[in-house]
């Protein structure tokens, strides 16, 4: 539990952080983002990583049996999810199955770089709850089991394992982890000073030029005369 807490803080708490830190957000703004968006990850992880399962399923043919796609927390259960399938005999209908939700992983991460650039929107909510669901949840999802991986858990992982060999799998984790690094990098000093202060009303500025320019004028006519 510990260890999960410290893989949160980490992938989706901290960046969040930095994010509104390098911001011009207000403080107030900033506070109910921080407060809101872990709980949404929340709520979206497990759903989005076990569809991911049965959507792999039903692409190579299997059924799903069952599926629980939000942990009990309201029992005390924080972390458990799962999607039960049948009717899949072949190993590569296996390793589509449980290798479906890394690289829909990976497909998000590379979305964050295309998608995640100012012009976007100004709204600290929306900038923060895209980072969170297309760059730090799926960063979240591989180094978390990247970590239960290496500490012995036989999930995922395990199985791709003995689908793919280990040479294989490390190469994919590795690459897939440094591209989650390096997009949570350039997106955040995307947002460096984000958003810019504007004037409150441009027009209202370029008419007051505007009305200044005429009174100079008419005081030259003025003295003219």
């Amino acid at each position: 539990m510990l260890l999960t807490t410290f893989e949160i803080l980490l992938t989706i708490v901290t960046p969040l952080i930095v994010l509104y830190l390098r911001g011009r957000w207000p403080l107030r703004t900033v506070t109910a983002c921080l407060c809101l968006i872990p709980v949404l990850w929340y709520l979206t992880y497990a759903p989005i990583h076990e569809l991911s399962h049965a959507v792999g399923t039903t692409l190579v043919g299997g059924n799903v049996v069952d599926i629980k796609l939000i942990p009990s927390f309201w029992e005390g259960t924080f972390a458990v999810a799962w999607v039960r399938t049948d009717g899949l005999v072949q190993s590569w209908q296996q390793l589509v199955m449980t290798g479906a939700p890394y690289v829909i992983d990976v497909a998000c991460v590379v979305a964050s770089l295309v998608v995640l650039r100012p012009h976007v929107s100004r709204n600290a909510l929306v900038v923060g709850l895209l980072l969170m669901l297309v760059c730090l949840r799926p960063t979240f999802d591989l180094v978390c089991e990247t970590i239960g991986f290496v500490g012995g858990y036989h999930g995922d992982l395990w199985h791709m394992q003995l689908i793919i060999g280990t040479v294989a799998l490390w190469s994919f984790l590795l690459a897939s982890l440094a591209l989650c690094l390096l997009s949570v990098v350039v997106i955040l000093r995307r947002y460096g000073g984000f958003p810019e202060t504007l004037p409150a009303d441009p027009t209202r500025e370029l008419d007051r030029g505007d009305r200044r320019s005429s009174r100079g004028a008419s005081r030259m006519k003025g003295d003219s005369e």
